[in-house]
């Protein structure tokens, strides 16, 4: 096929080189045969050693195309499961607060029935002192009047003794002065 292609174009650039192929021909001939030869053996020899390079170059990027595939495909079922696991603890932390939410609840209920319980005893117990207070300020009232009443009762009796004893003394008087 070079042959060929030159040829042509050696007659067409310079027509007395068509001669000097033929002498070529004839001079290494054998050579050229034997180097077609041998370059078409190469030829053969390269497109199936690069046949045997491209297959397992398939090979080998199908082989790394299932390792990807299955280091995602392990990735992705990794992360499911932390997912799931997050998820879980999630949920758990969120019953662990409600718990707290309602024992707190509860504890802050039970403190203020007992806040209402006591405050009720105090004042209850406040009512019933005052109410002890108001009896022992009327009782002492009474008793405070009754006093007064018993002092002003002597006072007058006293006074009336006084004046008895003052006309008794105007009658000694003028006894003594009519005697």
């Amino acid at each position: 096929m070079p042959e060929k292609n030159k040829r042509p174009s050696a007659e067409v650039i310079n027509p007395g080189l068509g001669d000097i192929e033929k002498v070529r021909d004839i001079l290494f001939g054998k050579y050229v045969a034997s180097f077609e030869q041998r370059f078409a053996e190469l030829e053969s020899r390269l497109e199936a050693d690069v046949d045997q390079l491209k297959d397992k170059l398939i090979d080998k990027i199908a082989s790394m195309d299932s390792a990807v595939n299955d280091s995602l495909a392990r990735l992705d079922t990794q992360i499911s499961q932390e997912k799931s696991a997050r998820d879980a603890e999630l949920q758990a932390l969120q019953n662990t607060l409600h718990e707290a939410e309602a024992a707190l609840q509860s504890a802050i209920a039970s403190m203020e029935d007992q806040g209402n319980q006591e405050l009720a005893s105090v004042r209850a117990s406040l009512e019933e002192s005052h109410q002890d207070l108001m009896d022992r300020a009327l009782a002492t009232q009474v008793e405070l009047a009754a006093q007064i009443d018993q002092q002003k009762e002597d006072l007058q009796n006293d006074k009336v003794g006084r004046q008895s004893l003052a006309l008794m003394l105007d009658e000694v008087a003028i006894k003594l002065r009519g005697s």
